[in-house]
């Protein structure tokens, strides 16, 4: 575990790790007389934290009580550099929150505990979770991981402007009363919803792929492309599809400029804030997931009560209750004619790392997570969809987020996409970001940028599959 450290370079950050581990500020808990304390690291912060918290502290009155475990909670920040120390140090958590990116790093270095049999003895099998995220747990045929939230990727949209131009979309060729359907209905409807100002000024975007530019290794999916061949363990980012992605992105900076683009970027608020830019309906159409409708209700209550308050339209048909909202949501358009329902599925991660102390008592809790009434209450809690194949009804329309049922939809489709098992999916995802970017700017095209990354990568895979042979060989 110590060529861990040093394969990654992590050996500065050990001491501050572990003095935050030790020293720095905790919750004082007091562990019940005769239970086994299971300490769980995880990413939440604020409304989420607090909700995976009264999971964990449901936990413990009951099943935890019950079978002596009481789980401690610990929000952690750099919790995937932080969890990586402290295994190499050899005092790593019971439990881990991480993302599904960080499965194929972690499990390549040894750094994680195998998940098969224990998920076996609890009846966790690939009949317990839609295939997209089964197979995202896994890393070279091992289950090294449970999922404590998913997510998809949809298309969010401003209903109240569709509206108020419906005129104008009406006379472009487009329904004011509809999400566009393919990439270049998309860029129609973004012309006729992008409004300037002065002078040139972007006041109101229809559309832009770098708001809020999150998803850029994943947007070749939506062009019918792939990251990377498993078969032939090369990368596949110069194939047409993929360039294809590349070019729509610059295509809107060919269009509006990147200059303007970046001056209307600058001047829009954070994302957890009213001055989001699709809050603010100063960007009509987004991609995004489904945590959004909670981003929404916090910082724009009003876009989501139109007609009534929340606790009234909850218990209202899921249509009728759709009624209430300023915006929509769709599955993302496609460049493929014939290819829908395209989603990237990703989710938060719970391992057990390597070393833990208390594997089956961690175990115990994340197995609780995956019961179908503990999922739903946390993903409801989330506005998020379930990864479980089975999902109550009562689920899908009392859900806070009124469109989950199309995140549900992508999540079974059989164009739903996870991330390829790479072990330098750290790298590859900072790669194709800086591309993109630089196309985005105009300093490089498409096919530069991405025969740029195709090289860089492909070398960089190949190193590191090298040095893992050569340290299989030393033992």
């Amino acid at each position: 575990m110590k060529r861990m450290l040093k394969h990654l370079g992590f050996v500065i950050l050990l001491v501050p790790a572990l003095a935050i581990l030790f020293f720095g500020p905790r919750r004082q808990v007091r562990v019940p007389a005769g239970c086994i304390r299971v300490t769980y690291w995880d990413k939440w912060t604020g409304p989420e934290e607090r909700q995976m918290q009264s999971i964990v502290d449901e936990f413990n009155a009951g099943e935890g009580r019950r079978k002596h475990i009481y789980v401690e909670f610990v929000s952690m920040a750099d919790i995937d550099k932080k969890t990586l120390v402290a295994t190499a140090a050899g005092v790593p958590p019971d439990i881990a929150g991480l993302w599904d990116s960080d499965i194929a790093p972690f499990a390549s270095l040894g750094a994680l505990t195998p998940l098969g049999k224990l998920a076996r003895e609890y009846g966790i099998t690939r009949q317990t979770y839609q295939k997209v995220y089964w197979r995202g747990c896994h890393y070279h045929g091992q289950l090294y991981a449970l999922i404590s939230t998913p997510a998809d990727i949809a298309l969010f949209y401003n209903k109240l402007i569709f509206r108020k131009d419906a005129a104008r979309l009406r006379a472009a060729g487009l329904n004011p009363n509809a999400a566009p359907q393919t990439i270049q209905q998309l860029k129609a409807y973004a012309r006729v919803l992008t409004r300037f100002g002065p002078h040139g000024h972007l006041r109101r975007a229809g559309f832009l792929p770098t708001e809020p530019g999150w998803y850029y290794p994943e947007v070749f999916f939506w062009f019918g492309g792939h990251i990377w061949n498993a078969k032939t363990h090369q990368f596949t980012l110069t194939s047409p599809q993929d360039i294809a992605a590349f070019r729509w992105i610059a295509s809107y900076s060919k269009w509006l400029g990147p200059e303007v683009i970046n001056s209307f970027s600058s001047e829009q608020g954070n994302f957890d804030s009213a001055e989001n830019p699709f809050l603010s309906g100063s960007l009509v159409m987004e991609q995004q997931g489904p945590w959004m409708a909670n981003y929404i209700y916090t910082y724009n209550k009003k876009f989501s009560t139109l007609r009534w308050p929340e606790s009234e339209a909850l218990t209202m048909p899921l249509e009728q209750r759709r009624q209430n909202y300023g915006w929509a949501v769709a599955p993302f358009p496609t460049a493929v004619p014939g290819l829908k329902n395209v989603s990237y599925c990703g989710f938060d991660a719970l391992v057990i790392p390597h070393g833990a102390k208390h594997v089956q008592q961690a175990f115990t809790f994340m197995a609780y997570l995956q019961r179908q009434p503990v999922m739903e209450h946390l993903c409801d809690m989330m506005s998020k969809n379930s990864p479980l194949r089975k999902v109550s009804k009562s689920f899908i329309e009392h859900n806070p987020n009124p469109y989950i049922k199309v995140f549900q939809m992508l999540s079974e489709s059989p164009n739903a996409r996870g991330l390829p098992h790479l072990p330098i999916m750290p790298q590859v995802a900072n790669e194709l970001n800086a591309e993109a970017q630089a196309v985005a700017l105009l300093e490089r095209t498409p096919t530069r940028a991405l025969r740029k990354a195709q090289h860089r990568l492909q070398r960089e895979y190949d190193s590191y599959e090298h040095a893992q042979r050569l340290r299989r060989e030393e033992r």
